[in-house]
């Protein structure tokens, strides 16, 4: 087994459970807005939410620095566990 590929997996997971923490949030503010009472507020739950994202995209990059001790394997790891989440709910929606 080649030694980066544990450091590999170890990213990913990290990366996981950031693109789990920002889909919980996508998932509460879309629940949020279809609901007749936020009707006026919408764009602004929308737009908390991206910040919400950005800001937990951000921390988990910088996570994943300081714990791998600037691995960049496990930067690479975990950039493919944020946006793996989104492409795999992408492609459930084409089939």
């Amino acid at each position: 087994m080649p030694v980066w590929l544990p450091v590999l997996g170890k990213g990913l997971a990290l990366g996981l459970v950031g693109a789990g923490i920002n889909q919980y949030f996508l998932t509460q503010a879309l629940t949020k807005v279809k609901d007749k009472k936020y009707e006026k507020t919408a764009d602004q739950i929308i737009m908390r939410c991206y910040s919400r994202r950005f800001i937990v995209n951000v921390i988990t990059l910088v996570a994943a620095y300081f714990l791998f001790s600037a691995n960049y394997h496990a930067l690479i790891g975990t950039a493919i566990g944020l946006t793996v989440v989104r492409l795999f709910l992408g492609f459930m929606d084409l089939g």
